[in-house]
C-alpha cells in the first residue's frame, strides 16, 4: 500500500513538472517567431522607403516638359 502511494506521489510530481516545462517551452518557442516577424516588418519598411526614394529620384530626373 505504501509503495502504491509513493508511486502515485512521484507520478503527480512528475506530471506537474512536465506541465511547467511545456509552458516554458512554448514561451521559448515563440521568441524565434517574434524575431522573424520583426525582421520581416523591418524589411517591408525598408522596401517601402526605398520605393519612395526611387520614385522621388525618378521624378527629379525628368525634364519639366516631359510627363510620365
Amino acid at each position: 500500500m505504501f509503495k502504491l502511494l509513493l508511486v502515485c506521489a512521484v507520478l503527480a510530481v512528475t506530471l506537474s513538472a512536465c506541465e511547467k516545462e511545456k509552458q516554458a517551452s512554448a514561451e521559448v518557442g515563440a521568441i524565434p517567431k517574434q524575431i522573424i516577424d520583426k525582421a520581416t516588418n523591418d524589411i517591408n519598411n525598408a522596401e517601402a522607403l526605398n520605393a519612395e526614394k526611387l520614385k522621388a529620384v525618378e521624378s527629379a530626373d525628368l525634364p519639366a516638359d516631359v510627363e510620365k
